[in-house]
């Protein structure tokens, strides 16, 4: 009598996933984590994002990317609302107050050190 190997209930899921075309081959836990930690430094992690969530050719990587590149855009469409109401309507006032929260800052800063 011939002895039948156990396969693992990971061994198996692994080796269904390896069967799968690399476009639909699930993410890691490790591979979100870095992803998310890539798309959150500024300028380089948004311009991965950018091109992750237009050309990736693995749609889960795509579809990842997808919700902090909107969020990415709906935080440039509101600033950019802001300061239009800002210059228009305030006449600039959001702007003076920004300017001076930040040199009061800067002045506690420097009275601390």
């Amino acid at each position: 009598m011939k002895k039948v190997k156990k396969i693992s209930k990971r061994k198996q899921i692994r080796n269904i996933e390896k069967q799968l075309p690399k476009s639909y081959r699930p993410i890691t836990g490790w591979g979100y984590f870095w992803r998310t930690v890539l798309y959150a430094i500024p300028v380089i992690g948004w311009l991965v994002l950018l091109f992750n969530a237009i050309g990736a050719k693995n749609r889960n990587v795509r579809y990842f990317a997808r919700a902090p590149f909107c969020a990415l855009l709906l935080v440039l469409i509101l600033a950019v609302v802001a300061v239009v109401v800002d210059l228009l309507l305030l006449k600039g006032a959001m702007m003076a107050w920004v300017q001076e929260l930040v040199n009061d800052l800067i002045a506690a800063a420097n009275a601390t050190v």
